[in-house]
């Protein structure tokens, strides 16, 4: 890689970890950002339903013990609300109220985040975070991680937190979920800046 005339990132994030760690010329390494296909990643008229989506396969560093902790401080206040998770791998047990769909397909997994109340995305670290975009496109509001990519990708179109603190979660998804406007409003802009031709 040092002496590649170029290296791609898909993130500044990503950028800056690649010449930290292997000591590369900032100059040679460029970003070049994800896409959506925005002609499948849209927005339906239909009403949305009373579940969170998290979009993860069940590995360590996609942190599902703490939106299981947020989720049981959520349910108190909100008792008819579920989670959705959806990925390949064995979940293990999960609380009441959780719903294990396993793998889907993307026409499936695109529907649900066209029905969905809201995305929760509490990645411990993320490269770049492509179901936080796909979410905003179709005009599911979203709470997500302010762990490694997502700040950087979700700008200020997602309400972010600590996924370290369930607290945080919980508090990130309830202001998600009491205010929606804004929240389509600006992710639906910010998904926008990202197509496949840019890419």
């Amino acid at each position: 890689l040092r002496r590649a005339a170029r290296v791609i990132a898909i993130s500044e994030f990503v950028r800056d970890r690649a010449v930290a760690k292997l000591g590369l010329d900032s100059e040679r390494v460029r970003v070049v950002p994800l896409g959506l296909d925005h002609d499948v990643l849209r927005p339906t008229a239909g009403e949305r339903e009373p579940f969170l989506l998290y979009p993860a396969r069940p590995w360590p560093h996609k942190n599902h013990a703490r939106l299981y902790e947020a989720f049981a401080r959520i349910r108190g206040e909100r008792p008819d609300l579920r989670v959705v998770l959806t990925g390949g791998g064995d979940f293990g047990r999960v609380p009441d109220g959780v719903d294990v769909l396993g793998h889907v397909t993307q026409t499936e997994l695109v529907s649900l985040m066209q029905r969905a109340s809201a995305l929760v995305f509490p990645s411990l670290y993320e490269g770049f975070g492509l179901p936080v975009l796909e979410a905003m496109a179709c005009a599911c509001p979203v709470a997500c991680s302010n762990a490694g990519a997502l700040p950087e990708v979700a700008g200020d179109a997602a309400r972010l937190f600590d996924p370290h603190d369930p607290e945080a979660i919980a508090a990130g998804v309830a202001e998600v979920l009491s205010d929606r406007a804004p929240w389509i409003e600006r992710g639906l802009a910010r998904a926008a800046l990202y197509s496949w031709e840019q890419t």
